[in-house]
């Protein structure tokens, strides 16, 4: 075979041959097109070792003389430096977007925890309303385990009667926040005489004007409206989900979805893989069931049911800051490794493991770290704890789906449960809908338990409602603790989710007050009305004016 040319000139023929390729042949900074991502890949592998510049390697290594690409000399070297030589930074340099939908939104949070390599966008049901049916049924999963067993008519006859009341609250939700915020006092932005003023409906002077007011004015009292009602939305409901990944977050996702002891879980895994392998198979050949993860979360979750049972859980605050020193520091660690497979706050589960006699500690080391066979066999998240800061935090579940989303930190969940109890907005009695709320919680509650008595206790988290409380724990440094708390707080945000960031920081800030700098633009105030998008639409609608294209799909 003749050795490729290894100067760094390109002769006019191959400059030819690159343009549909690349954004500029004679640029040092170019943009990449029209290439197989794993050629891509395989062009990109080749920087640590060619001596050219990526337009040569392609050009002289990865084109066919007609100028197309090889793409079987592409795949060749993937799968020689991932799948053989084991160098997993070569499947990051492959990416591809992928959309996922109809899933749940337990799911969603399954997926999304895989934090590292995949950027997600997904569905909002603070934006979305989930009031009409498509093709005859309501917008939530069908776990084939459940519909299977003794418990399938009373799964869709429940599911149906959270959706059915879901519906029926949309408008007079909607008209109680008319009712606070009438429109003829919905401000926009709109310029005049070189700078910005607020104007109310009588102050517009265009058809564009008054149909930007119009478009912000419905997006934000329906937003307000879906903040309350989704209150009643199930784990089991459906949302869409984009991601964009490399391919070593792909392998890492199959290979978790794979091992996850849901039957949705499975499924999806093997939808993801058939989809990729028209864009990517070579890098995502190493996906697979890990029994190691699996036998491990089987004797942990054992084990821990055997510390925990009959141990009452013990009732805390919203927000606990846990203690930064002069604790036992493998106690510490112990607890973490127990937190996901207990419903217990972590100062208790503490409490418990420092109790215990060292044989039992050893034990629950054994069972976490599991039969590592090779370096490949990954103890889990609970190594990571010895955050200078760390909270156990209780909320809704709708709140943890917006919280959970932060990557430069830890996060460890609790399973979604009824243990914990659930909260119910004050607006549902203002509407004089709070007795029929009530009883979605009773009937999801009464099914959730059903179904971990019939040996579902996965399945019976798609039992479980958006405002029914969960407990996570998060541990984190202090530059991520101010850019969590300053995002998290602005006033646009959800306000359940806004106190528990401002909880954190006014926790954090009475044990360091000098550190107020690094906090200073966390937003304390409280917003009432519950209408808390009012200014950023104010604010959309007069760039919807200035780019002349208004967002009034929905």
């Amino acid at each position: 075979m003749t050795r490729p040319n290894r100067t760094g000139e390109l002769s006019e023929r191959e400059k030819e041959l690159l343009r549909p390729y690349v954004s500029d042949v004679d640029a040092t900074v170019f943009t990449i097109r029209n290439l197989n991502p794993e050629v891509i890949g395989a062009a990109l592998a080749r920087y640590s070792r060619a001596p050219t510049g990526f337009k040569e390697t392609v050009v002289r290594e990865f084109l066919n003389p007609d100028g197309t690409p090889n793409e079987v000399k592409g795949t060749e070297l993937i799968d020689r430096v991932v799948n053989k030589f084991g160098d997993e930074s070569v499947a990051e340099l492959a990416v591809s977007p992928l959309c996922i939908e109809e899933v749940s939104n337990l799911m969603t949070k399954i997926i999304e925890d895989c934090r590292i390599g995949g950027s997600p966008i997904e569905e909002s049901t603070r934006y979305v309303l989930y009031d009409e049916k498509r093709n005859g049924q309501w917008r939530y999963v069908r776990p084939r385990r459940i519909l299977q067993s003794q418990l399938g008519e009373k799964f869709i006859a429940t599911m149906d009667f959270l959706f059915e009341t879901y519906a029926a609250l949309v408008e007079p939700m909607q008209a109680l926040f008319r009712q606070r915020l009438p429109e003829e006092r919905f401000t926009i932005e709109v310029e005049r005489g070189g700078g910005v003023e607020m104007a109310a409906p009588a102050q517009l002077t265009c058809e564009d004007e008054r149909r930007a007011h119009r478009i912000a004015y419905g997006f934000t009292i329906r937003s307000a409206a879906c903040d309350v009602i989704r209150c009643i939305l199930p784990a089991a409901t459906q949302a869409n989900l984009g991601i964009v990944g490399n391919g070593r977050f792909y392998t890492g996702l199959i290979s978790k979805l794979l091992t996850h002891d849901l039957g949705e879980a499975g499924e999806l895994a093997a939808n993801i893989q058939r989809a990729l392998a028209t864009q990517i198979p070579t890098f995502i050949k190493r996906a697979g069931r890990r029994t190691y993860r699996a036998d491990i979360a089987n004797g942990m979750r054992t084990l821990c049911g055997e510390l925990f049972q009959g141990v009452a859980i013990d009732k805390t605050a919203e927000v606990t800051l846990l203690p930064e020193k002069g604790e036992d520091a493998r106690v510490n660690l112990l607890a973490s490794m127990i937190f996901p497979y207990v419903q217990h706050p972590t100062a208790q589960i503490r409490q418990v493991v420092s109790a215990l006699p060292e044989e039992k500690r050893r034990q629950i080391f054994a069972a976490y770290l599991g039969e590592r066979k090779s370096k490949r066999d990954r103890p889990g998240r609970a190594l990571e704890h010895g955050y200078p800061i760390e909270f156990d935090i209780i909320a809704g579940f709708a709140e943890y789906r917006d919280l959970q989303r932060h990557r430069m930190l830890t996060q460890q969940r609790q399973d979604l449960g009824v243990l914990l109890g659930y909260s119910v907005p004050e607006e549902i009695a203002e509407i004089g809908r709070e007795d029929i709320v009530r009883e979605c919680f009773e009937r999801t509650e009464d099914l959730h338990r059903d179904l971990h008595r019939a040996g579902m206790p996965e399945e019976a988290q798609y039992a479980t409602l958006f405002n029914h409380f969960i407990r996570w724990n998060v541990g984190m440094n202090l530059r991520e603790l101010g850019h969590f708390a300053e995002l998290r707080t602005q006033k646009a945000g959800h306000p359940k989710y806004r106190r528990t960031a401002q909880l954190m920081t006014r926790l954090y800030l009475k044990r360091h007050p000098e550190m107020e700098p690094v906090l200073h633009f966390v937003d304390h105030n409280d917003y009432d009305g519950g209408i808390t998008r009012a200014e950023q639409e104010a604010r959309t609608a007069r760039k919807s004016l200035a780019a002349g294209v208004f967002d009034d799909m929905d």
